[in-house]
């Protein structure tokens, strides 16, 4: 019952959007109906031409005919005759494909519930173009039912891009089960596991991708229908003097004109691409050569560009830099940060293709008669313009999203510059050389005979009086390193003679033995002895002592340091005090 409500629901506010178009073109008719003919016409007619407009707006055909005398007012051959009008006025069309892209996006939130509303709407709006159809029969130039479908088929296809794009961005959850579905068949075709997990992401950012270019490439066209009008503003003017129009005739060109703009930006983008497009048969405008006919007095075609000739290589290059921008804002985001080289550049290139597709389709609504004879044939070519359009933005995505993704890191790296390789040769030039010097403990000073002659400059305090707890590594660097200034000062008095105190070996022994009984306290260099056998006995001893002392030392420094290696154990429930506390603080 739920679908059928939205449905529903839906259908009376695409009948609400038909009509607000239908007003909107009825409005001007009825002020030129009750100013110029005050009212004298047939009102169908009037009501007639409102409706023909409307539809020509939707893509339905129209046929003119034109009597002898007409024709022959307007310099053409005094005969009837036919003029075919088919080049949709898409500033009207613009007002339909807003308001059904805001129902198809409102309706994505409701998730599956909310498809039934994307095919009820496209009835509702069947319904108003089925009324407007008698009005407009006489100026038809297609069946009844193509114009009751060409309406709806508009109104459908907005909404759904609309449904589809919200339900892609959002994640829909039936937008999730398809993907899925997509997924398991991959799987079974033997793809890699992983890159199937991450197809979600990869489309999210395909569709992000394609909305920025296509917005850009629409951005880009209107600012060069922008300066093309500001250029040509003074052939535009003497075009609109040369009507010699009264104020209403001029409000009504001025609102055929404005409806026509949406036509000049989708050309403008079909001319920035290199293709161009036509006013005409034989006819082309594009950045190299502009060629032209005979135009109408319309004063919008004075806004014309002129051909660059070979600087025109400039306007498919801004779509390059479009193209280049756009990958460096998109490299930037997560899904194609983190993710691996094939797929980034995948999804860049999926979004390139789309975005051709679009922009063929916004071409080929852009394309189509405006007169009898060579006028039949106006526009660009719309596989042409978005070929182009695919490679150039396509190209430009990929040098930037290739430049966004780069490791900078990893470059500076592999091409460090002068000032950096200077200063890395100067850290190098200072470090000493270790490299005949064997690892693990034997890099060690095992006597004082392997310490250099500066370390006699070394201060020489009394440090008996410094303690601190065996488990702190400070404390055994600090051991150490007083045990290798103590054994460097004893060796350096040895080798220099008696001992100038006359203290006896035995006694120099005894403060040996209670210098290493404790590695932690750091002693004061050991006076100079005697050189006699007993005195080298005891140095040999002390060295000895001092090695295995040594892996003794070091073993407690990897303990030491593996503290956070080891689980840690709760204190009882009698220890436990409110409040939080470091780890480290137990005592």
């Amino acid at each position: 019952m739920r679908p059928f409500l939205t449905a529903v629901v839906a259908a009376i506010e695409a009948a609400a959007v038909a009509l607000a178009g239908l007003i909107a073109l009825a409005i001007p008719a009825v002020v030129l109906w009750a100013a110029t003919f005050e009212l004298a016409s047939d009102p169908g007619e009037v009501f007639g031409g409102a409706a023909a407009v409307w539809l020509l707006a939707h893509l339905v055909p129209l046929s003119l005919e034109v009597s002898a005398e007409t024709a022959s007012g307007l310099g053409l051959a005094p005969e009837a005759l036919g003029v075919p009008l088919s080049l949709a006025p898409l500033g009207a069309t613009l007002i339909t494909v807003l308001l059904a892209g805001r129902s198809g996006w409102r309706l994505a939130a409701r998730g599956g519930t909310g498809a039934a509303g994307v095919l009820g709407g496209p009835a509702g709006f069947a319904v108003v173009a089925a009324l407007a159809v008698p009005f407009a029969r006489p100026l038809l130039d297609a069946p009844a039912w193509a114009a009751i479908a060409l309406p709806s088929a508009v109104y459908a296809a907005s909404s759904a891009a609309a449904f589809l794009l919200r339900s892609a961005v959002d994640g829909s959850e039936w937008w999730l089960r398809t993907v899925r579905g997509l997924q398991l068949g991959l799987e079974r075709s033997g793809l890699p596991g992983v890159a199937v997990a991450a197809l979600p992401g990869h489309l999210r950012e395909t569709f992000r991708v394609l909305l920025a270019s296509v917005a850009g490439l629409v951005g880009l066209g209107a600012l060069g229908a922008g300066a093309a009008l500001v250029i040509g503003y003074v052939e535009i003017t003497a075009l609109a003097q040369g009507l010699q129009l009264d104020p209403l005739g001029a409000v009504l060109l001025f609102l055929l004109q404005l409806a026509l703009l949406p036509i000049v930006v989708l050309w403008a983008v079909a001319w920035f691409t290199g293709a161009g497009f036509a006013i005409g048969e034989a006819t082309s405008v594009s950045p190299f050569e502009t060629m032209l006919g005979p135009l109408p007095s319309l004063p919008l075609l004075g806004a014309v560009p002129q051909g660059w000739g070979e600087a025109g290589a400039l306007a498919p290059a801004l779509v390059v830099l479009l193209g280049v921008g756009i990958g460096l804002l998109a490299a930037r985001r997560s899904e194609l940060r983190r993710s691996s080289w094939p797929a980034a550049l995948v999804t860049t290139a999926l979004a390139a293709a789309l975005t051709g597709l679009v922009v063929a389709g916004g071409a080929a609504l852009a394309i189509g008669a405006v007169g009898p004879g060579r006028l039949a044939v106006t526009g660009p070519e719309p596989w042409l313009v978005g070929g182009l359009a695919a490679a150039e933005l396509g190209g430009g995505l990929l040098l930037g999203v290739c430049a966004g993704r780069a490791d900078r890191a990893r470059l500076r790296a592999a091409l460090p510059v002068p000032g950096d390789r200077r200063r890395r040769s100067t850290v190098a030039a200072d470090l000493p050389a270790a490299a005949d010097t064997p690892t693990g403990n034997a890099d060690l000073p095992s006597s004082a005979a392997d310490l250099p002659s500066a370390d006699a400059d070394l201060p020489t305090e009394d440090l008996s009086g410094v303690r601190e707890p065996a488990s702190d590594p400070r404390s055994r660097l600090l051991s150490r390193a007083a045990s290798w200034f103590g054994g460097s000062r004893a060796g350096e008095a040895e080798a220099s003679g008696p001992d100038p105190t006359g203290s006896a070996p035995g006694q120099r022994g005894r403060a040996d033995a209670a210098e290493e009984s404790d590695p932690v306290d750091a002693t004061p260099p050991v006076a100079a002895g005697s050189g006699d056998e007993a005195d080298g006995h005891l140095d040999r001893s002390a060295h000895i002592e001092e090695e295995d002392r040594g892996e003794h030392d070091t073993e407690a420094l990897l303990r030491a340091y593996s503290w956070d290696r080891a689980p840690e154990q709760e204190p009882s429930e009698a220890r436990k005090r409110p409040g939080w506390r470091s780890p480290r603080g137990k005592r």
